[in-house]
């Protein structure tokens, strides 16, 4: 058995006051009993989460006795510049707004440059033409932000709860399903 992820992430590179609003919404969670508001070692990540707690039932499509008893099953908060990927998932297609080639199979290195950069827009390496990396279209889903919401080992999040979170951060998210 493998762990998987599904991260919300704001489709804004660089989030405004990221750190408050990740605390904002993690009370906001601690207060609706979906996590717990102790940081753990429920997660893959190094900086440690919050685990899963009773309340999550409200906000997951479906769970099994085996969802709220596993190691890994928490929240991880990242609030620095990140590249939501996949992981074994993969990835078919990305394709430029400017040239409308599928990139998948050139040089993922202009994805680098927006990960070292500070910046929004990435050059094509086919048609050479800046855009902001939130305009290519990625098949399956990726995220580019500062600020993200991983749950570890969580069964599918509701659309309510998704669009609840897109509510509080107040702009468009991407739901992204990586498999470790």
């Amino acid at each position: 058995m493998s762990d998987h992820s599904i991260a919300i992430v704001p489709q804004v590179s660089s989030y405004p006051n990221r750190v408050a609003k990740a605390k904002e919404l993690l009370n906001w969670l601690v207060e609706d009993d979906i996590v717990k508001p102790t940081l753990t070692s429920c997660v893959l990540g190094f900086d440690g989460g919050y685990a899963i707690s009773g309340g999550a039932e409200k906000v997951i499509g479906s769970a099994n006795r085996h969802t709220f008893s596993l190691d890994v099953n928490g929240l991880e908060i990242i609030t620095e510049r990140h590249i939501f990927d996949t992981g074994g998932n993969g990835i078919e297609e990305i394709y430029c707004p400017a040239c409308q080639q599928n990139l998948a199979e050139e040089d993922l290195g202009f994805l680098e440059n927006w990960y070292e950069g500070n910046l929004n827009d990435v050059a094509c390496p086919v048609c050479d033409t800046t855009n902001s990396i939130h305009q290519f279209r990625f098949t399956p889903q990726w995220g580019f932000s500062d600020l993200g919401f991983k749950f570890w080992n969580w069964p599918d999040l509701t659309d309510d709860f998704v669009s609840k979170f897109q509510q509080k951060l107040g702009v468009n998210v991407s739901v992204i399903y990586q498999r470790i």
